[in-house]
């Protein structure tokens, strides 16, 4: 399309057409990496809280020796933990038990539950800790991965050696 100006020159207009699209093809690819990595950020924050959730619940259940040894979960969900699959009312350690608790997909099959007396007399009000770990990869990057890590340590209310649960070795 050709134009005239005030002056009665002709030009041309579509010098410029097209430019905006190169435009958002450049910027497109960093946009959509920044956004894909918020949101995979967020589900990181998510399993993070998760996992404090439920270690700050281990570590209550294990100071009063009192939890619910049942499964709790009858469906077939956490498929790799054998306190879910087993059937309703079955005996499970509270390692297991801990992680059906994982309410996050994610969590389910690969969280790790680590308990440990780090006194050696674990007398009355001796420290235990309950440490979950699970292992984070970003969607586009495997090579960058972090360790999601959550501890909670409580005082034992009884002598462990009345406790029903088994620590799982040297605490680190």
């Amino acid at each position: 399309m050709r134009t005239r100006n005030l002056n009665g020159v002709r030009h041309r207009r579509d010098r410029e057409s097209g430019q905006a699209t190169v435009e958002f093809a450049l910027i497109l690819f960093p946009l959509l990496t920044l956004v894909a990595g918020i949101i995979y950020f967020g589900i990181g924050l998510n399993y993070w809280l998760d996992m404090n959730r439920i270690a700050n619940q281990g570590a209550r259940w294990a100071v009063v020796n009192n939890w619910a040894p049942e499964c709790l979960r009858t469906d077939t969900t956490c498929t790799t933990t054998p306190a879910c699959t087993a059937s309703p009312r079955t005996k499970v350690k509270l390692q297991d038990t801990l992680k059906c608790m994982a309410i996050s997909k994610g969590l389910q099959d690969g969280v790790v539950v680590d308990i440990c007396y780090p006194n050696t007399t674990n007398n009355a009000g001796d420290p235990v800790r309950v440490r979950l770990r699970q292992p984070y990869n970003f969607f586009f990057m495997d090579s960058i991965g972090i360790t999601l890590t959550a501890k909670a340590t409580m005082r034992l209310e009884q002598p462990a050696s009345m406790s029903k649960i088994s620590a799982d070795g040297a605490c680190t």
